[in-house]
């Protein structure tokens, strides 16, 4: 949904009039996309002149344009009559601004919202005492409507000492081709008529993407025990590895996890791979398909680069979307999670005094991407938060608020989405804040959805780095309602390598002027391409940055099918996610340690970190190098690998649980890993 005029930021107290006139005329369609009674808002019968409504083709619901746009679509040469060029509906006033954002997602990207003039023929009333004619349109009688109008026209605009003359109210207009809508004008009576028989049976579908908005119960920065996790369960930690706390490894009609799940993988024989966490590991129907994908590209490169991609592509965006509740108009391929990041943050404009914050778990790449945007744009600066784990959610969402309230004022509410903040000195401010879904080392979970929230609350921009996120975590980006998500689909979703997903939210497409590398898809402003009147598009840019091979992306279309042949998402993430608890507490009991996670065990989804025996600190950076060298040679020797790394002054591993696995395999990196670091010793 575009917004024509500029932003608006107003207090909370701020309340907003609108004009309805397809659905949301009727007040019980108006209170499920709203979420509330509507106590506070009132109605009136309206109009709104010099408009006119026209059916959208295919759909059974309407759209307006204006006066000049309604002669390039009709034909007729007669002159429209009153009732055509004033399009009849219901004012409502009284709304709020978060009453504004469900109504932005319910009517979509179709339609723009722009400020206009509008006639109130009845006095505001409210839905407890609702005329018949406004709790139900479709008995709203002409005779009246043209009576209303004459009154009006006569300046009789007072009834009962209450206004019922102009006034102005926000609307959708329609902001896609004129091609799309029949050219025929509807009457307001002719389209009550047309929707009678279904104004109270509309499809649940209506109401999605609304509805899983209003999921969200919680303010910004909210840090209650209530608030959502990205965690798919939690155990005691205080008890050891067992195999009966194992969920989902049978289930009826599916073959079962474990060890019997290598024969669907290309592994040797004698390998144990716990590092899954790093690079991906597609199945072997995957592979033999993204094969045949290439032979078939190869036999005719012409035709498949010219024709066939593009409906592969797009089916590509279409399951992903579904899986991580996005529109599929805000999903776009990219080759991996970094390469996402770097898209959005080179395309961003950054004025003087703006800072970026990111984590010092923050992924190597990501943070030294950041720190080259600050060496190219001087005016900009780096803050880290630096985070030591084992850590609670509540502490890092403290920390962030800490930082975050420092440099910041609280954001005065905006209903369009757009971030903008307001620096506490008028010289700095904190613009973006580039967070974690799953850490990559440590392999823990964040607080990600209340860190976005935060970012809400201080007008900063969330750039959320999902890497490890799609496949091991459910995730909801509309609930979350993130300004920027990226994820690998090779890690977790069985794909092929290299293969991710971008999303952008519709408010935000505006902001991602060019791929990266810029496409043929790009349209400049200053220098556009003459004799074609080509609009520039967020998604269309996305689809070719070059010469490629595209045979890894479309594997995601048939990674997704082969883990719904395994027994679905919920399932794999379930047993993945229990193999590593139960696997992280058989190590710790074996070595002594400590597994990284709290009592909550809020730290571990399918990746989980235990802290290494034996290794006597490095001496040194170098030596720190050479000890690491060490220990991939020898999990090499050893037939098994797991990432080893350095965090808080002590060594960790981190083990990746995936549906070939089980508790055997712990046990037999625990023996391979605890020589190794003996042999470091």
């Amino acid at each position: 949904m575009a917004v024509k005029s500029d932003t608006i930021v107003e207090a909370k107290e701020q309340r907003y009039d609108f004009f309805f006139y397809g659905t949301l005329c009727v007040p019980a369609v108006l209170t499920r996309v709203l979420g509330h009674k509507c106590d506070d808002l009132t109605f009136q019968d309206a109009l709104l002149p010099n408009y006119t409504r026209h059916c959208v083709k295919g759909e059974s619901y309407p759209a307006i344009i204006d006066r000049e746009k309604t002669n390039i679509l009709t034909s007729r040469g007669d002159v429209l009559t009153s009732e055509e060029v004033n399009v009849r509906g219901t004012l409502v006033k009284g709304l709020t601004y978060k009453d504004i954002n469900l109504l932005d997602i319910y009517e979509g990207i179709e339609y723009l919202r722009d400020k206009l003039p509008v006639q109130a023929l009845s006095p505001p009333t409210a839905i407890s005492s609702l005329a018949q004619a406004i709790s139900d349109p479709t008995s709203r009688a002409k005779a009246e409507y043209l009576k209303q109008v004459q009154d009006s026209i006569e300046g009789k605009e007072k009834e009962g000492g209450v206004d019922v003359g102009m006034t102005e109210a926000w609307t959708y207009i329609w902001a896609e081709d004129l091609d799309k809508l029949e050219p025929r004008i509807w009457s307001f009576e002719d389209y009550m008529k047309a929707k009678e028989s279904s104004w109270r049976d509309l499809p649940d579908d209506y109401f999605t993407d609304v509805e899983r908005q209003q999921a969200i119960k919680e303010e910004p920065g909210s840090t209650g025990d209530e608030r959502s996790s990205s965690a798919v369960g939690t155990d005691d930690l205080t008890t050891d590895g067992e195999e009966c706390k194992l969920l989902g490894r049978t289930a009826e009609g599916f073959p079962d996890f474990g060890r019997g799940m290598r024969k669907y993988w290309g592994f040797a024989d004698d390998y144990v791979n716990l590092n899954h966490g790093s690079y991906g590991s597609p199945p072997k129907i995957v592979i033999d398909k993204m094969r045949k994908l290439s032979d078939q590209i190869e036999s005719n490169p012409d035709r498949f680069m010219r024709r066939t991609w593009l409906p592969i592509l797009n089916k590509v965006r279409e399951q992903v979307s579904e899986m991580i509740g996005a529109r599929t108009e805000e999903v776009v391929v990219v080759p991996n999670a970094t390469h996402g990041l770097n898209t959005v943050l080179m395309n961003l404009n950054w004025d003087e005094g703006d800072i970026i914050v990111i984590y010092s778990s923050t992924y190597g790449a990501v943070g030294q991407m950041v720190k080259c945007l600050c060496d190219k744009n001087p005016q900009i600066r780096l803050e880290i938060i630096d985070d030591v784990f084992p850590c609670s959610h509540k502490e890092i969402i403290e920390q962030s608020e800490k930082v975050l309230s420092k440099y910041n004022q609280l954001a005065q509410p905006n209903y369009t989405g757009l971030s903008k903040p307001t620096g506490v000195n008028a010289n700095e401010r904190i613009r973006a804040v580039v967070v974690d879904v799953i850490a990559s080392n440590p392999g823990v979970i964040y607080p990600w959805e209340d860190i976005v929230r935060l970012c809400k609350k201080y007008g900063a921009m969330s750039v959320v780095d999902a890497a490890h996120a799609i496949g091991q975590v459910e995730v909801d980006v509309k609930k979350s309602d993130c300004d920027f998500w990226v994820s690998n689909c090779h890690k977790w979703l069985h794909s092929h390598r290299g293969s991710a997903v971008l999303y952008v939210p519709i408010r935000n497409q505006y902001l991602i002027r060019s791929t990266f590398p810029t496409s043929a898809g790009y349209e400049s402003t200053r220098y556009p391409t003459k004799g074609i009147d080509r609009p520039w598009q967020f998604v269309e840019q996305f689809q070719w940055t070059g010469t490629t091979d595209w045979a890894p992306f479309f594997s995601v279309n048939d990674a997704i099918d082969f883990r719904k042949s395994m027994g679905g998402e919920k399932r794999i993430m379930q047993y993945c996610h229990t193999l590593a608890v139960q696997g992280g507490k058989r190590l710790r009991k074996k070595w002594g340690t400590e597994v990284m996670d709290t009592p909550k065990g809020e730290l571990t989804a399918a990746m989980v970190n235990v802290r290494l025996p034996h290794v006597p600190d490095p001496k040194d950076l170098e030596d720190q190098f050479k000890q690491l060298r060490y220990f991939e040679d020898k999990c090499f020797e050893g037939n098994t690998f797991v990432a080893a790394f350095r965090h808080g002054g002590k060594w960790w591993a981190r083990f990746s649980a995936q549906v070939w696995n089980d508790l055997n395999d712990f046990d037999h990196a625990a023996e391979v890993v605890e020589k190794i670091c003996i042999g470091i010793k």
